[in-house]
């Protein structure tokens, strides 16, 4: 049995077909190699699985070592020296992509759901029905590839953006020892640099999640969106998954240029936390948000306050519940007519207070007694400056002007919100980027 799982290892790691997906199963019980082998022989021979084969969650942490490459992990909870909720905790620090099958029995359903509460990303019952298995390991193999392909976009994304911007700091140099000479240079340099950021608007915005995606999760639902500049410091984003909705408003510091590049670090970061480590809690979505940017910006060393405010939201489709937590930022919501407001925290995401661990409130809105019309939003549009006195357009009026078209469609909604700023602002120039998103649940 030793020889055979060390040829088929060898055949795994030799063999250069990435059409093949690569599953280690971690059972300590000595039938199962023969069984699997048996169950998935057509897989095996058409060179659609390979398989390699471990007995206890110690020795799986060796083979995932040697073999990175592993897309998919069956794996039983109770077995000796380690079991299988602590190999789960460990697998994505080896690898990030690979996604963990929970195989025990329907009696083990505690330990099914701490594993499940742990990033498992499904879970089949002993005895084991290998059709209910195979449609298992289907859904993740696909789970599994567009994970891998959005992390590869995102890599490309980052290479071209880094490309470019580099290109735009030589830009801006030569632009500044060109400025004593002559117009026309200046005017030319001005042009290509402004090319560039159009290119950098283009990467932003590739970045950003297709409306229509939003629009078939969430039919009732708009996004208003205006940068001040080519490029915007506020970003939305949104993930799904069969039972879960993962929606978010972001407003970053700065604008144009820097505020870009502070939205794709938090766009890259959401799809590590919620994408790859699989954590749907917004209060744990926003600490690990925190970290990250802390982590990414090297706060601890250069003392940078830069950051972000966030509104999150997700939606637990089964339970038909809101979960909602904020960084200064809040959610405003309507129920029969009535407007609620739940704040967020009063710190923001990122910057120099690195003393205490900072702590983001989860707030649950049930759906279960009707729709809800819900708001996240940046402040860009209650601070635009305009009207007769060219004052602030302000919060309060911003919260009437949503009791005033909240029950509309949401496309006349996004209308009347467009038509309001505008008439508002009026010749004054825009101050900051805007983003609300609305939607009405369920």
């Amino acid at each position: 049995m030793e020889d055979a799982n060390e040829h088929i290892e060898q055949n795994a790691q030799a063999d250069t077909d990435l059409s093949a997906t690569i599953m280690m199963v971690v059972d300590d019980e000595p039938d199962i190699q023969l069984l699997m082998k048996q169950k998935f022989r057509r897989e095996i021979r058409n060179n659609d699985y390979k398989f390699i084969f471990a007995s206890n969650g110690v020795e799986a942490i060796e083979k995932l070592k040697a073999h990175p490459e592993v897309d998919v992990i069956l794996c039983d909870v109770n077995m000796p020296e380690m079991d299988g909720i602590t190999l789960l905790s460990k697998t994505r620090d080896i690898s990030p992509t690979v996604q963990t099958i929970i195989v025990s029995a329907y009696g083990d359903m505690r330990n099914i759901r701490r594993a499940m509460n742990n990033g498992a990303f499904d879970f089949v019952t002993k005895p084991i029905n290998f059709n209910d298995l195979g449609a298992t390991i289907s859904k993740t193999i696909r789970h599994v590839k567009r994970l891998k392909e959005t992390l590869t976009e995102k890599e490309q994304l980052y290479q071209q953006l880094e490309k470019y911007s580099k290109n735009l700091e030589q830009k801006v140099e030569a632009r500044t020892a060109e400025i004593r000479r002559q117009k026309e240079v200046i005017e030319a340099k001005n042009q290509s640099i402004t090319e560039s950021i159009n290119y950098a608007k283009r990467i932003q915005e590739a970045t950003l999640p297709r409306l229509g995606e939003i629009k078939t999760a969430i039919p009732n639902s708009f996004v208003f969106y205006r940068p001040r500049d080519i490029v915007s410091g506020d970003f939305y984003w949104f993930s799904e998954t069969n039972e879960k909705i993962v929606i978010t408003a972001a407003d970053c510091t700065g604008h144009g240029v820097p505020g870009a590049f502070m939205s794709l670090i938090g766009n890259d970061l959401l799809n590590e936390i919620v994408n790859a480590r699989a954590i749907y809690e917004p209060d744990d979505i926003l600490r690990e948000l925190h970290k990250g940017v802390q982590r990414a910006l090297r706060q601890k060393e250069n003392n940078s306050r830069d950051g972000m405010d966030i509104a999150l939201c997700v939606v637990d489709k089964d339970l038909k519940k809101v979960h909602f937590a904020g960084a200064k930022n809040s959610l405003v919501y309507f129920k029969d007519g009535k407007m609620n407001v739940i704040k967020g925290e009063k710190h923001g995401i990122g910057g120099a207070q690195f003393d205490a661990d900072r702590v983001f409130r989860k707030h649950v809105v049930s759906l279960e007694e009707g729709p809800l019309m819900i708001y996240i939003y940046s402040d860009g549009y209650q601070d635009q400056f305009g009207g007769e006195k060219g004052s602030k357009y302000m919060s309060k009026n911003f919260k009437q002007l949503l009791t005033d078209i909240h029950e509309a469609p949401l496309d006349e909604q996004a209308e009347k919100l467009e038509q309001e700023w505008l008439k508002w602002r009026g010749s004054y120039p825009q101050v900051d980027d805007i983003l609300i998103v609305g939607m009405r649940l369920p």
